[in-house]
């Protein structure tokens, strides 16, 4: 015969030989005191005209309350319902939101859903969470989503800042994550990179994008962003830097680029902000870019386009979605492999280190760090013939037998 555990209660309660009420009663006195054991802080009275109950709890968070019992319900009720990790995630957003941008919030929001939304983890007792269960979630989530190794890095950025804010709040004693890093699961990463045909666009597409900006100045004068594009390959600027240029901050021997547009994606809007880098530059003038900006100028008279703006049209300024669109576009037309702007931007300083260029001096031109520089910016583009030529350069001045 199976009687289960309700069955044999209600058995004893029948026969007199237990009362199921006061059993209740001390169940929930054990839970009581168990929670109150939990409670590290101190409890204490105050004295003179304060002689209110207090104490901390382990989020920081003082308590007074007039009588003692209300205090313990307040302590009691603290540890019934221990705060999951999901708890101290928007916890860390709260502070975190008012030290960053629209943009930076719109991300966190979108990683948040990517990541943690409806996960067991972020549903997990925070104070129970071990250095495995972290592994797991983030070996699991990295495999799920086949992140790369910066999404990696940026996941566990995220978790650690959440445990790290746990700590400095008092909800847990020990950090599960101080003993691992963001390396140990980059093995589990999926490789991303781009072949040199998308990252770049090679002297063959160059000449054809060339050819197709001419004809389409002829056949569309009034198209503003085909001279954006023109811009973008004479300078390798950034779109944001390009679709923020201001007349006056052309002169005839340099351009200076100080500033850039941005779009928040909160409330919708382009708005003007500094540089990428926050640092202003100056770009030299040279006769193809002059040419090019007195094009604009003539068309943009002969149209009522002509503001403050150096791309404008007849709705004002000409953003950069509008500028990225153009050359992808362009792109299509030609039956050649899409590319953005920030191709031409890899293109324009792979053309300049390939001539002997310094680094810092492309960087410089280009507005970035010598280390982004040579990193993602500098690839080899001479073909076979130029290969050729500097072998047979260096080999002919050996002393070989012809």
């Amino acid at each position: 015969m199976n009687i289960n555990a309700n069955e044999t209660l209600q058995y004893l309660s029948n026969a007199g030989i237990i009362n199921i009420e006061q059993v209740q009663k001390d169940v929930e006195i054990m839970k009581k005191n168990e929670c109150l054991k939990m409670h590290k802080n101190p409890i204490w009275q105050g004295q003179g005209k304060d002689t209110r109950w207090k104490t901390r709890l382990p989020n920081g968070k003082m308590i007074a309350k007039k009588r003692k019992e209300d205090l313990e319900k307040v302590i009691i009720q603290y540890y019934s319902d221990p705060p999951t990790f999901d708890d101290l995630y928007h916890q860390w957003r709260k502070f975190q939101d008012q030290m960053v941008s629209d943009n930076t919030t719109y991300k966190y929001d979108t990683d948040y859903k990517r990541y943690y939304q409806d996960t067991k983890f972020a549903k997990m007792d925070i104070t129970k969470i071990t250095e495995e269960d972290v592994k797991v979630f983030i070996r699991t989530t990295v495999g799920r989503l086949t992140l790369c190794k910066s999404a990696c890095k940026t996941l566990f950025g995220y978790t650690k800042n959440v445990f790290k804010s746990a700590m400095m709040h008092h909800y847990i004693d020990e950090n599960p994550m101080q003993y691992l890093t963001a390396k140990f699961f980059y093995q589990y990463c999926t490789e991303k990179k781009k072949s040199q045909s998308k990252s770049l666009v090679l002297d063959k597409d160059m000449l054809l994008l060339c050819e197709q900006l001419q004809e389409d100045y002829k056949n569309q004068p009034e198209y503003i962003p085909s001279y954006a594009v023109e811009l973008a390959i004479l300078t390798g600027m950034r779109v944001g830097e390009i679709a923020a240029l201001t007349w006056d901050c052309i002169s005839e021997d340099a351009i200076l680029i100080n500033k850039s547009e941005k779009y928040n994606r909160k409330t919708n809007a382009y708005f003007i902000d500094e540089t990428k880098n926050k640092k202003e530059r100056l770009f030299p003038m040279c006769d193809e870019i002059s040419k090019l900006l007195a094009k604009v100028k003539k068309v943009e008279l002969q149209n009522g386009y002509i503001c403050e703006w150096v791309f404008a049209n007849e709705e004002g300024r000409v953003h950069a979605p509008v500028i990225s669109s153009c050359i992808k576009n362009k792109c299509r037309q030609l039956g050649i492999e899409e590319r953005g702007i920030h191709a031409l931007r890899k293109t324009f300083n792979s053309k300049i280190r390939n001539k002997g260029v310094a680094p810092i001096v492309a960087a410089t031109l280009l507005g970035h760090s010598v280390e982004v520089n040579q990193k993602y910016y500098t690839f080899d583009i001479t073909n076979n013939d130029e290969k050729r030529a500097l072998v047979s350069s260096i080999n002919e001045t050996l002393p070989l037998a012809r």
